[in-house]
């Protein structure tokens, strides 16, 4: 019988594979954020994260990869392979059981995301109009803020008075990070402020 070879399993190397994606998602996040998409190569992210440079496509992708998985960790929170909506603070909102209790559940959400994310989403938007990537990332990224917005109503478990697909528009439009950018980033309101004005625009979406 012609013997079976079993692939070796290293639990120190999959950590150590583990801390050079980490160091790499870091390095790359700053350096993006600190000199824009254009500005920084590849070179740059090895250097910083004190890895080689085929350890950088290795661990991640190419520039424009290592700009999505960037947006992806900064949104969600963490690298783990779970989607936003998998999340433990999105499922307390379809387990508040009161609609007013959802309704501050779901700000406080769209808060913390907007929070880890909004540096980035600059990055994307300034790089938007010089590059193809960058420009289909800045349109799945609002493509994917829609489909969010439709699954954060259903788990609201309340019908809008309007029809929904016009509550899920308007969602999408009070959750965009813009509005964080410029009211928070911009205008210097607290974080609390900002949350107030998210929770009474979405009350809105449930009156008549």
């Amino acid at each position: 019988m012609a013997e079976v070879k079993r692939r070796y399993h290293s639990p120190l190397r999959s950590e150590q594979a583990e801390a050079s994606r980490a160091a790499v998602l870091r390095a790359a996040r700053e350096l993006f954020v600190e000199q824009g998409y254009g500005r920084t190569t590849i070179e740059q992210v090895a250097a910083r994260a004190g890895v080689s440079k085929p350890t950088v496509f290795t661990a991640v992708g190419n520039k424009a990869t290592l700009l999505k998985v960037v947006r992806d960790v900064a949104m969600a929170g963490d690298d783990a392979p779970r989607t936003v909506t998998e999340r433990e603070d999105v499922a307390a909102i379809a387990a508040a059981g009161d609609l007013d209790r959802a309704i501050a559940l779901t700000a406080r959400h769209i808060v913390d995301v907007n929070a880890r994310y909004d540096e980035v989403h600059e990055v994307i938007r300034g790089a938007s109009g010089a590059d193809p990537a960058v420009a289909a990332l800045w349109e799945t990224s609002e493509a994917e803020r829609h489909v969010g917005a439709g699954h954060l109503l259903a788990r609201l478990h309340a019908a809008p008075a309007l029809p929904v697909r016009r509550a899920q528009d308007l969602l999408w439009l009070l959750m965009a990070t813009d509005h964080y950018h410029r009211l928070v980033v911009g205008q210097g309101w607290s974080r609390r402020a900002y949350e107030r004005w998210l929770t009474e625009g979405i009350r809105a979406l449930f009156e008549t």
